[in-house]
């Protein structure tokens, strides 16, 4: 999805909520995302945002507010997620 709608706003945030940064780098060094990740470890941002359960994606529109909530990935809900995501990119 990033690579698909970078152009029209998307920008992807992960949040690392290992209590050790060292595990957090393990992981990532394994995966190699290119998007931006940030750590956690006291579940802050987790808090906020109501998170109860992992992983949790969250689709923010332009102004900060959170539109949908997914706990959890289903590769058949893929397309519900890009539907919900082409949605919020076309409001200005």
């Amino acid at each position: 999805m990033k690579n698909a709608h970078e152009s029209e706003g998307l920008t992807i945030v992960a949040v690392n909520l290992d209590q050790h940064r060292l595990d957090a780098d393990r992981f990532l060094a394994k995966l190699h995302p290119t998007f931006d990740v940030r750590f956690d470890p006291d579940a802050q941002t987790a808090q906020r945002f109501q998170v109860h359960g992992m992983p949790t994606s969250l689709i923010i529109d332009r102004q900060g507010v959170v539109r949908f909530t997914h706990i959890g990935f289903r590769p058949i809900d893929g397309a519900e997620y890009e539907d919900q995501l082409r949605q919020v990119l076309a409001e200005k």
